[in-house]
């Protein structure tokens, strides 16, 4: 029974030095390399009453797209008998001061049969009015003088009376294309708008009015 005791306590003490050994051996380790946060022997403390500071959302920088601002086109006029700086602005949509300007003359220039003139064409012009009077026919023709897209929304078109039609979403893309606007109710297409008016809206001697989305005067057109 006495052996019995003396080998329970050599047992204990064996356990006891080899945990102070164990941990001996893990203090100095902790000393020696560079400790793992809050170390090995210490317990990581953590403060939860300290809010967790927020990793910053990645802000992504607004790509801003630049305005295209299509170059006027020029072409020449040759004058013949009868031609006025009013009948030649008129034919080309523009106005007459555009075109005494272009060209460094005064409105009391004389033309001459033969006399060439600059036509600083606008980007897109009125080119006619078709079906003047019949709601079931009557269109605006615009065409562009450009090459490369030109949007036309927010753009719009007036009469006389001060009726309205704003352009939505729609473009124009190669020199000579043609958009048409008719009074009358449809379904929009590529090349074709619908007024949705219930009578037309044209008659003899109107000026058909165009203005870009900052309201400033594109083409206009005086139906003959």
């Amino acid at each position: 029974m006495k052996q019995w005791k003396r080998l329970s306590l050599f047992l204990i003490l064996n356990i006891f030095v080899s945990a102070c050994t164990t941990l001996g051996v893990l203090i100095l380790w902790d000393q020696v390399r560079a400790p793992l946060p809050g170390g090995i022997i210490q317990p990581l403390v953590i403060n939860l009453n300290k809010p967790a500071t927020p990793t910053p959302a990645a802000v992504e920088t607004p790509t801003t797209v630049a305005a295209v601002i299509p170059t006027p086109m020029v072409i020449t006029h040759a004058i013949v008998d009868g031609d006025t700086f009013e009948s030649i602005a008129s034919q080309y949509g523009i106005s007459v001061e555009e075109l005494v300007a272009a060209n460094g003359f005064t409105k009391s220039q004389q033309l001459s049969p033969g006399d060439m003139l600059r036509i600083p064409l606008k980007p897109v012009i009125i080119d006619s009015v078709i079906g003047v009077g019949d709601l079931a026919t009557e269109h605006v023709v615009l065409v562009t003088n450009v090459n490369g897209e030109l949007s036309l929304a927010g753009w719009q078109i007036e009469n006389n009376t001060g009726s309205s039609y704003t352009f939505p979403q729609v473009s124009l893309f190669t020199q000579g294309g043609n958009l048409n606007l008719y009074s009358r109710s449809g379904v929009d297409s590529a090349t074709d708008l619908y007024w949705g008016m219930q009578a037309p809206m044209w008659q003899s001697g109107n000026v058909v009015t165009l203005r870009d989305s900052q309201g400033k005067i594109q083409a206009t057109y005086t139906i003959p």
